[in-house]
């Protein structure tokens, strides 16, 4: 093949991934006032308004509404959510708060947990207590 053609396939392949990416944030968004920090991934988030997008299956984004900052977070499907309801869920531990899970209409999503809430649970453990589980509501729009 020669260069042009090999551009042209490459453009349309990544036009057709952004198009399937696009779809599918606006298939699931999910709304929620978050009112604290927190962690995704090895970022911290100031605490207020967010817009959880779901790009597919395996990847969110995480939009702040207020300062317009957006990171991507890589999730596991984790089953399904049979009550059409929309929260996430954290995990406290000693004074950080870790997203680790996005239950949205029809399915769930587990955020893998990073090295530093690995670090902080050993920490606990090794004193005897656990992380707390917070939910937070959420909209769907």
């Amino acid at each position: 093949m020669n260069r042009k053609t090999l551009s042209i396939m490459a453009a349309l392949a990544l036009m057709t991934v952004v198009g399937v990416a696009s779809t599918y944030a606006q298939e699931t968004k999910v709304k929620a006032h978050i009112p604290f920090a927190f962690s995704v991934s090895s970022s911290t988030l100031a605490a207020g308004d967010y817009s959880l997008g779901q790009l597919n299956q395996n990847a969110w984004v995480i939009r702040n509404d207020e300062g317009g900052g957006a990171i991507l977070t890589v999730v596991t499907p984790n089953g399904t959510n049979e009550d059409n309801s929309a929260e996430l869920v954290f995990e406290r531990c000693g004074a950080r708060y870790f997203l680790s899970e996005v239950r949205s209409p029809g399915e769930t999503s587990l955020i893998p947990k990073s090295k530093a809430e690995r670090s902080i649970e050993r920490e606990m453990a090794r004193n005897g207590s656990k992380p707390e589980t917070l939910y937070v509501l959420a909209s769907v729009r």
